[in-house]
């Protein structure tokens, strides 16, 4: 049996750090998943095939790979939101003690999981290509015809990711991280090993990485899957027990959906800065931002592993009344993210042109427009990483859709804003990059003062109930 973090008592900063480095890592490889796609297709210096074009090398194929990022994760964002629905109520249900609405939460998040990644990916495959041309991503040198197929062959993968995510926040309540880390771990490394055979041995490139990638998401659904039945505790499933709740789908959704559609928007936000570098037509600005971008989405969810420490530890001890401890959590994630934040974004910054480097190969002119985006997006990143902890905070109450409209409006609502009139007057890169901080600053602000309304609701209603308890 598996060691499980007692979130209820004792200590909890080292609990939160033991709790959270497996979180961390497993994002950081699943991230590492479009990140290898995206420095082995740039490292290898393929031979275009005339007639289709698909077989993109260096800069164009990174190019290709790049602009289907931020598309991808608004339609895999909105249903992976989901997830934090099934981790909040979970938390709730065996915070309580109350193990069989425990069972059915875990038999309903296995059902839901593969439905919902089919639907996903079939309006993903469809709407693939069009919305690719709706963000002016660049027909030359056959990008546009990659990234349409590279993101089709992604959809493929949808309904594992989603089982993978589904049972890994059930694995959370019981405080156990670690399995989800090593699955994935085997996954990545598959995922590499992978990326090389197709891409340099087959010259699949942009088709080899996606495959490949597939592939790995199958794995690690698979193994996490079978995990997850051979339990003996009353974190298991099985199909001769199944009890699908309608009830504790209601509760998934409640939690889930305005978390899922603030991922969605907060990817929607970055689809229409991608439609701002898109506006440059010019393949080295976009292998430029794409190089950074993938920095940042590996800075992105290390630093937003410290909202599932936040959501889980706190709801676990709002279920049974420990609100001093609960908001003893928040302080603790928040200070590890805002001190991490600042030491790998100023390092990143330090260090730019290695890591640039890795996924930009003999193009000075794409390294030197990556500085342009990076030069203001990472120096002040741990404000990011703040902004991500907080929604975490406050759904831990039970109030998941404030802080879904607030990061909504914040991120994507200024930003597209910001396109559409700023940069329209000013089309100049530093212009388009500016509206990072600025967005980051303005849904702090937000975020900060929705959380202490809904403290102050949460002490007026502990207060009324105890006030109740004493009368009875």
């Amino acid at each position: 049996m598996a060691q499980k973090i007692d979130m209820l008592n004792g200590g909890l900063f080292k609990k939160i750090i033991i709790f959270t480095i497996p979180i961390m890592l497993q994002g950081l490889l699943q991230s590492v998943y479009n990140a290898a796609d995206l420095a082995i297709v740039g490292q290898f210096t393929l031979d275009p095939t005339p007639l289709d074009g698909i077989n993109e090398a260096g800069t164009s194929a990174v190019a290709a790979v790049g602009s289907t990022t931020s598309i991808f994760n608004v339609l895999v964002g909105l249903f992976m939101g989901l997830s934090v629905g099934v981790d909040v109520v979970s938390s709730y249900q065996y915070g309580r003690g109350e193990h069989k609405n425990l069972k059915k939460l875990i038999d309903t998040a296995v059902v839901l999981a593969p439905i919902l990644g089919i639907v996903v990916g079939v309006i993903g495959f469809f709407v693939s290509g069009p919305v690719l041309v709706v963000m002016k991503t660049p027909e030359g040198n056959g990008v546009l015809q990659s990234a349409t197929i590279y993101l089709q062959i992604l959809m493929l993968g949808i309904p594992f990711s989603m089982i993978f995510n589904f049972i890994s926040a059930v694995l959370r309540t019981a405080g156990e991280t670690n399995k989800p880390f090593i699955f994935l771990s085997i996954s990545g490394v598959l995922n590499v090993i992978l990326n090389v055979v197709f891409c340099k041995g087959f010259n699949l490139s942009v088709v080899g990485v996606a495959i490949a990638t597939v592939i790995s998401q199958v794995l690690s659904a698979t193994l996490i899957f079978i995990y997850l039945v051979r339990r003996k505790d009353i974190f298991t499933f099985s199909f001769r027990s199944i009890s699908f709740s309608f009830g504790m789908l209601w509760k998934i959704i409640k939690i889930g959906l305005p978390a899922g559609l603030q991922s969605a928007a907060f990817s929607l936000s970055n689809t229409f800065l991608q439609t701002g570098v898109n506006s440059f037509d010019n393949p080295d600005v976009n292998a430029g931002s794409t190089a950074v971008g993938t920095v940042e989405g590996l800075m992105w969810v290390t630093l937003t592993s410290f909202q599932n420490a936040t959501t889980t530890f706190m709801s676990q001890n709002l279920s049974v009344g420990n609100l001093s401890r609960a908001r003893k959590v928040l302080r603790y994630t928040l200070l590890m993210t805002a001190s991490l934040g600042l030491v790998i974004g100023m390092g990143a910054f330090l260090l730019k042109e290695p890591i640039m480097s890795i996924f930009i190969k003999d193009n000075p002119s794409a390294l030197q427009y990556s500085f342009e985006r990076l030069m203001f997006t990472f120096p002040p990143y741990f404000l990011a990483g703040i902004m991500g902890v907080m929604p975490g905070a406050i759904r831990a109450f039970g109030c998941s859709l404030p802080p879904s409209l607030i990061t909504i409006i914040g991120t994507c609502g200024i930003r597209i804003l910001w396109v559409y009139t700023v940069f329209q007057s000013y089309h100049q890169l530093n212009v388009l990059y500016l509206v990072h901080p600025i967005t980051w600053v303005l849904t702090n602000i937000a975020l900060f003062t929705t959380y202490f309304i809904v403290l102050h609701l949460y002490k007026k209603k502990q207060k009324t109930e105890n006030q109740e308890l004493a009368v009875a």
